[in-house]
C-alpha cells in the first residue's frame, strides 16, 4: 500500500478534500479485511498469501502482487450506483483503483 495512491484514491473516489488518517485507515481496513478473508473462514477456498502468488503469478520475473479495491464509491454515490460484475472487474485494473503508484 502506497500513502500516495491511498490520498489520490481518498480525494477523486471517495470525493474528501483533506483526507485524514481515519479516512486511509478505514481503505487500509476494508482491503486487508477482504484479502485475509479466506485465512479467517472455513471452506473450499482457504489459501494462503503463497498459494495466491503461486496460483496467479505463472511467470517467476513477474512477482510483485498489486493491491487494488473496487468499487470505492463516495458516501453520496453508494445510495444510487449499481455495478455489475463486469463493471467492477474492469474497475479493479483501472490504474485509479490500484492502491500503489507505479509505472504503466
Amino acid at each position: 500500500l502506497d500513502n500516495e495512491a491511498l490520498h489520490h484514491i481518498t480525494r477523486e473516489n471517495l470525493k474528501v478534500a483533506f483526507p485524514d488518517y481515519r479516512n486511509l485507515n478505514e481503505i487500509i481496513a476494508q482491503v486487508v479485511s477482504s484479502t485475509t478473508a479466506s485465512l479467517r473462514f472455513e471452506g473450499s477456498l482457504n489459501v494462503d498469501v503463497n498459494e495466491f502468488q503461486t496460483n496467479l503469478v505463472p511467470y517467476p520475473r513477474i512477482h510483485f502482487m498489486l493491491t487494488s479495491y473496487a468499487p470505492l464509491l463516495s458516501a453520496s454515490r453508494v445510495t444510487h450506483e449499481q455495478n455489475s460484475v463486469a463493471d467492477m472487474t474492469n474497475a479493479v485494473f483501472q490504474q485509479g483503483n490500484m492502491l500503489t503508484k507505479c509505472d504503466a
